[in-house]
């Protein structure tokens, strides 16, 4: 009989270690809908716009807690990237559901490599949801009037 109690409680604490392990997995999902703007006025050439919450970052925190979240651009242009601005855009947190350092509040000028938008600590099994703003940074006069597709990349790492 006592053998039958610990081959019951083995398999039992068995199974909680392999359940706790399964809830640990780590993910993200970046949530946008299709940003789309104009320069159409001289203002939009010289001055600043910007789209609240134009992204939504939901991430579901393994026991770790930890992790980077970094942006960057893609030109989807026909033209060469030498002749398509690159500096156009900014992005900062505008709110999250957590405490978040209050220098992710400060616009972040994006471009074709990773640039650290967030880092985030002590957060272990928890729910995150980030909401960005995207920021329309002024180029100036100096660009050829044409149509320019980019693509927003934000990548999450858990350290």
């Amino acid at each position: 009989d006592s053998k039958k109690k610990i081959i019951i409680l083995s398999s039992i604490l068995i199974f909680l270690v392999v359940a706790k392990i399964n809830a640990q997995t780590f993910g993200y999902n970046l949530q946008t809908s299709s940003l789309t703007f104009d320069y159409s006025t001289l203002a939009n050439y010289t001055t600043p716009r910007t789209i609240t919450k134009a992204f939504t970052l939901s991430i579901n925190n393994s026991n770790r807690g930890k992790y980077n979240v970094f942006c960057k651009i893609m030109v989807n242009s026909s033209l060469s990237i030498a002749t398509t601005p690159t500096s156009l855009f900014s992005v900062k947190v505008n709110s999250a559901n957590f405490t978040i350092n209050s220098s992710y509040y400060q616009a972040k000028n994006i471009g074709l490599s990773d640039v650290l938008v967030g880092n985030v600590t002590g957060r272990g099994g928890r729910s995150d949801t980030i909401y960005y703003d995207l920021i329309l940074n002024p180029i100036g006069l100096n660009y050829e009037p044409d149509n320019y597709n980019y693509s927003f990349m934000f990548t999450v790492s858990e350290y």
